[in-house]
């Protein structure tokens, strides 16, 4: 088995941003101070029963997919550009649709990541003074499939 370990600096999990179309690990930028990171993919199911079978049958629907996670607040990713694309909470409040990377296990040459594109949502900043950094979930309902690839 190859378990994917993000314990050593070069294989950490790894949020990558864009507004056009992500070709290198350097396109667009890093999302900061990433706390978690989840990567969801549903599959709708419609079931129905039928008076000749004591089962219920399914059939398989549109998958919803979504990336979700929280993230420590950077006033430099956050609220400003980087690296030519707005910062986080415009890519939200003006609805752009972004291009993402989730990596696996780093950037370095054979890493693996799941790419797409989406909408930023589901911001919400919270600070507390047992917690006196600004913290704020995050999540891309994913436009479309999630495709896998490799650096």
């Amino acid at each position: 088995m190859a378990y994917i370990n993000v314990s050593s600096p070069t294989s950490r999990a790894i949020l990558q941003l864009s507004t056009a179309s992500i070709s290198t690990t350097s396109s667009g930028y890093v999302v900061p101070a990433l706390q978690d990171i989840s990567v969801s993919n549903s599959n709708g199911i419609f079931n129905w029963t039928q008076l000749d079978n004591q089962s219920q049958l399914s059939v398989a629907t549109p998958a919803t997919n979504q990336i979700s996670g929280n993230i420590v607040v950077d006033s430099a990713t956050f609220f400003a550009a980087t690296n030519g694309v707005s910062g986080i909470f415009d890519l939200s409040n003006d609805k752009t649709l972004v291009y993402f990377r989730v990596y696996f296990n780093g950037k370095t040459t054979g890493s693996k990541y799941l790419a797409g594109s989406g909408y930023l949502s589901n911001l919400a900043p919270t600070v507390n003074p047992t917690a006196p950094v600004w913290v704020t979930p995050i999540q891309i309902s994913v436009d479309g499939d999630l495709t896998a690839g490799t650096v």
